[in-house]
């Protein structure tokens, strides 16, 4: 009896950490999760209201202005981003009426959540269609233009 009982034992003892380690696990998942909204936020200066539009490479032009920023460096897109290719996003803003300098970083609260990230945006394009719109409207990188047309790159938005 006192082997059926010891047998019992070690099994109970093996599902016990067993069941401990799936709690921490489960547990450990939902924490993240919630350390991971803080992220989302945006600090800064806010700007409501602002026009969100999508704009991509085109790389079949003869122009380079088409798919290289104003400093003559590759546009990095949303979607090269989000499969961790680069660093940032590349955004286009008027940086005259606005005196951002090349390279500021901005930051979108709306796009943070609905990718479930933050996502870097960079000023780093400026076209002639934005020149004196100021904070009123960002347009951002994405790869195709099949991606220029989802809604979470068209909307109204939250600029920091």
């Amino acid at each position: 009896m006192y082997k059926r009982f010891k047998k019992q034992f070690e099994m109970f003892k093996v599902l016990l950490i067993f069941l401990t380690f799936l709690i921490l696990m489960i547990g450990g998942l939902q924490s993240d999760a919630n350390l991971n909204r803080t992220d989302f936020k945006c600090s800064g200066r806010s700007y409501y209201n602002v026009t969100l539009t999508a704009y991509y490479p085109d790389y079949t032009s003869d122009d380079e202005i088409d798919y290289l920023d104003i400093k003559g460096k590759k546009l990095k897109t949303l979607q090269d981003y989000i499969d961790g290719r680069e660093t940032y996003v590349s955004a286009s803003m008027d940086m005259i009426g606005t005196d951002l300098k090349y390279g500021s970083n901005l930051c979108i609260p709306e796009l943070n959540e609905h990718f479930g990230r933050r996502i870097p945006l960079q000023v780093r394009d400026f076209d002639s269609n934005i020149k004196g719109r100021k904070f009123t409207r960002v347009d951002i990188c994405v790869r195709t233009d099949i991606d220029s047309y989802d809604k979470a790159v068209n909307r109204l938005v939250t600029l920091y």
